[in-house]
This record gives C-alpha cells, structure tokens and sequence, in this order.
C-alpha cells in the first residue's frame, strides 16, 4: 500500500531540503519506488535532486488548453493529455520527479484538473512512497490535485515567524477534512542555545514534535556548491531524517 508524506513550512526553513533528504533516504533504505512531487511555485526540488525539469505540469496544463483549440472532431483529448502527463515526469535512480509548477491562469483548467486527478489516482499506487514538498498554504492538497497524505511534516527552525506560518498551516489542515492523517512538527537547524525556547513555543501549538534535523556541513556545502544532496553520502542531517522515517512508519 503506497504512503505518503507531505513537507511544509515557511520559506527559509529548509523545507525542501529536508523533502529531498527524505525522497534520498527511502531509496537508500530501498523503500521505493519514490514518487517525488514538487507542489512549491518555486520548483527547487529537482535542482537539489539535480534533476533537470524539461516542463511543469502547469506548463504542460497551458499547452494543451492552447492545443485543444486545434484539434480535429473526434480525436481523444485524453489520450493526448495523459501521454504528455507521461513525458513530464523525470526518471532518476529509486525515485521519479512530477513538478506542479505554477497555478493556473486565465482560462478554464476543470476538464484538464479531472484528467490530472485520474492519472493521479492510476499513478500512485504503483509507487511504494510519495513524497511532496509543499508550500504553506497547501495548495495542491486543498485543490485535489494529489491524493490523501498520511503524514504532513511542518518544517520549522528558530525565526519566531517559522512558528506563526506553522500554526497557519495547522488551521489550513484543519478545513480539510481527513485529507491529512497525521501532522508533526520538525525541526531544522536551530541552535543548541534555543533548542528548549523553541521546543516549549511548539507546545503552545498543539502539534506533535516528531524530532529535530541538526545543521549539517556536508549539506550546506553540497547547496552553496550546487551539487544535488545525492552527493553527500553518509551525514548526521540524513541519520536523523532516517530516523524521523522510521518513526512515522517507514
């Protein structure tokens, strides 16, 4: 039966590395096939994976809105819309990449988002784990254009605003009736000094801690030197994420 995670948080927060982190972890625990979704506007996931996106969902979306004007009577647009879904998502080692891209524009995209939701619910059963970076506002979890998530992971550091889009995030979940299994709240880079400040405002949340993600030299370095974290190999950020796997059922 697939699992899924999602991962949220306040930009800065190393929200996404955390993402890829984790999508790195289950291939080497050989839990997959991964199926890693990219649902940030911002798309940097395939970097830090160092995949090279050819084209977003969204990109592919405003393609064929464009396309459909022009075809003939009778060709089956679902068939053209489910081979172009094929060819966007990038294959890697243990893992595949579907970046969303940006949302929608001018034009209507409902008969378009029923064929995504249809791939969608073909598609993820035939991965072992799905794993979602996600922005804040949970977007493609509250539009349906992924399927129920088991676990949400809420990424937050030491900025006292981390916490605030933390507890936003939490009223945002809470509108979407049985979307979310289970919520948990992570750490990332916080000082030792602050490690007890920031875990008592988390009590004032009421949601779950599930652990804490130290900083991490070999990661930082991997990022300022733009080499995907496959790189690193063995580091104390990737033990601890393990170990936050294997809390949540990996």
């Amino acid at each position: 039966m697939t699992k899924s995670i999602a991962v949220a948080g306040k930009g800065g927060t190393g929200k996404t590395t955390i993402t890829a982190l984790t999508i790195l972890s289950l291939c080497e625990l050989n839990k997959g096939p991964v199926l890693a979704i990219d649902a940030d506007p911002d798309a940097n996931l395939g970097t830090i994976l160092g995949i090279d996106v050819s084209q977003t969902l969204g990109e592919l979306r405003d393609d064929v809105l464009e396309e459909i004007k022009n075809f003939p009577p009778g060709m089956d647009k679902a068939n053209y819309v489910e081979a172009g879904l094929h060819q966007i998502i990038e294959e890697s080692s243990g893992f595949d990449l579907l970046t969303m891209g940006r949302g929608e524009g001018s034009g209507c995209y409902c008969y378009l988002n029923t064929l995504v939701r249809k791939f969608s619910e073909e598609l993820f059963p035939t991965y072992s784990w799905i794993v979602m970076d996600n922005e804040a506002g949970l977007e493609h979890i509250s539009r349906r254009t992924t399927n129920n998530i088991d676990t949400l992971l809420i990424v937050v550091n030491d900025n006292p605003i981390s916490l605030n889009t933390a507890k936003s995030i939490k009223k945002i979940s809470t509108t979407l009736k049985n979307k979310i299994g289970k919520e948990y709240i992570i750490t990332n880079m916080v000082r030792d000094d602050r490690v007890l400040e920031v875990r008592g405002r988390i009590e004032e949340l009421d949601i779950e801690y599930l652990g804490d993600v130290p900083y991490d030299a070999a990661v930082g370095d991997a990022l300022f030197q733009k080499k995907p974290l496959s790189s690193i190999g063995d580091s104390s950020a990737k033990k601890s994420v393990e170990k936050l796997i294997n809390m949540i059922g990996g």
